[in-house]
């Protein structure tokens, strides 16, 4: 790396380090949320599935713990299903009812995950990121990332929760945002606990901070490179290192 107080340092310009443009139409035909618990695929990608239903994608939503650490099961999954119904997702939600916060990346949810993605013929699995803190999201981080691992014609992507995440898509879900609103009131047992709602529309709000004054709210998505992914999670992890190295280098001296 060139020395960054040297006159000659070029730096990279914001919009090829963050997307200045937001998808509005979904580019695949189906696609496979993984929910640590009946609650994060809303708040982490509910306006993606609204726009899924709206657009004819395909989304089938799998939901790996029963939530049971944070309240009562069938309420929670009661919850879940009637956000679902709201974001038009309803007919293709599961419950595996794991151990809330006992959430294994073992060589059995793996399987069961590949499974899924074979099933469901997914051209996207999203799955909680790797900048995620709880420990249930980081198992089903983990756990997805090897279950994608050399499977052709499907992209994994992250999304975020509970920590942001460094984003190379942008989803602009503002003529969704009421859906996803309603949706994420379902969860009243969360909701008096701490009101996620409202911190979630904040992030979706900041989340528009690159993409003009028509986009209102957004959710941030991480796709991972298949070469990356064929590294396991040390493959990864180095590209989201490499990704914040390359913030530091100047244009004419790109990363290796």
């Amino acid at each position: 790396m060139n020395d960054a107080l040297s006159p000659d340092w070029r730096p990279h310009a914001e919009p090829a380090l963050v997307p200045y443009q937001p998808l509005r139409r979904l580019p695949v035909q189906s696609l496979l949320v993984l929910a640590p618990h009946p609650d994060d695929e809303v708040f982490g990608c509910g306006g993606l599935l609204a726009l899924a239903a709206a657009q004819g994608v395909q989304a089938r939503v799998v939901v790996i713990s029963d939530g049971a650490a944070g309240g009562d099961r069938a309420v929670r999954e009661n919850e879940c299903r009637a956000a679902a119904r709201i974001l038009g997702h309803h007919a293709a939600l599961q419950f595996w009812q794991l151990p809330d916060r006992a959430v294994r990346p073992d060589a059995a949810l793996v399987e069961r995950l590949r499974q899924a993605q074979a099933e469901s013929a997914a051209e996207w699995v999203l799955a909680p990121s790797p900048f995620e803190v709880h420990p249930d999201h980081r198992a089903v981080c983990r756990a997805a990332v090897e279950a994608c691992r050399g499977v052709a014609g499907s992209q994994l992507g992250f999304y975020e929760v509970g920590q942001p995440l460094l984003p190379n898509a942008l989803v602009d879900i503002t003529p969704v945002m009421p859906l996803k609103l309603r949706a994420m009131r379902c969860f009243e047992s969360q909701l008096a606990v701490q009101d996620y709602a409202s911190q979630i529309a904040a992030l979706n709000h900041y989340r528009a901070y690159t993409l003009g004054a028509a986009v209102r709210q957004a959710e941030a998505l991480c796709f991972v490179d298949a070469a990356d992914l064929a590294g396991g999670l040390e493959g990864v992890l180095l590209a989201m290192q490499r990704e914040l190295r390359r913030r530091f280098d100047a244009v004419d001296n790109p990363t290796p």
